[in-house]
């Protein structure tokens, strides 16, 4: 008897870059390469959308929440989202889900999020940056959107913005329940490739073979 080919699930990896970074920046791109690679070992489609945020050689709190509210509607949230932030567009994520959270009770929690770089302060701050770290995030609010097991965080050991990179792990344990990598030597996870950044987004979408050698 003939069977019919299981169809894979598809999960939607939307990408906000760091400040002033663009779709083709960083790993962004190779990222992209790499989830489509790995798909059909994965049994998952994913689909990439690396966003093109406003103004974001200045980035400004109000205008990246609304440009996130259009991109990504309270109600098309769903567990088959994952939100991946890098740097500043960690914050970005949080404002987002804060206001989404408390503006719609009934939004549905969001499949996962994970922050790579993210910082709640940094070492020498100019004032476009300050007005990050001094705006005050829902953090209750933002949690609620997140599953329990789903807030991942990947840290470096020599971040050349946050050296007390110690500090930020404990905030982002205390205020979201993160899981907390300290990875080494990754400076702000500005290079081309990240296999920890990659798996990490399979884990997850809840790839069965995220921790299979490759």
């Amino acid at each position: 008897m003939q069977t019919t080919p299981t169809q894979a699930e598809v999960k939607e990896v939307f990408i906000v870059p760091r400040w002033a970074g663009a779709p083709h920046d960083d790993w962004y791109p190779w990222l992209g390469n790499q989830l489509r690679a790995v798909a059909a070992e994965d049994g998952i489609e994913y689909r990439i959308h690396t966003l093109t945020m406003p103004a974001w050689d200045l980035p400004i709190i109000g205008q990246a929440v609304e440009y996130l509210q259009q991109v990504l509607p309270p109600e098309k949230l769903n567990q088959d989202i994952i939100l991946v932030g890098h740097s500043v567009g960690c914050l970005a994520i949080l404002h987002y889900l804060a206001n989404v959270s408390k503006a719609n009770p009934a939004a549905k929690q969001v499949g996962g999020v994970l922050c790579v770089a993210g910082w709640f302060s940094v070492d020498s701050p100019w004032q476009d940056i300050q007005n990050w770290m001094d705006a005050p995030i829902d953090f209750e609010a933002a949690r609620s959107l997140i599953p329990t097991d789903k807030m991942i965080v990947l840290l470096s050991d020599d971040d050349p913005y946050t050296s007390g990179y110690q500090d930020n792990e404990r905030l982002w344990v205390e205020r979201l329940h993160s899981q907390v990598s300290i990875l080494p030597g990754r400076q702000h996870f500005s290079a081309q490739l990240d296999f920890d950044v990659r798996d990490a987004v399979r884990d997850l979408a809840g790839a069965t073979s995220a921790l299979a050698p490759t």
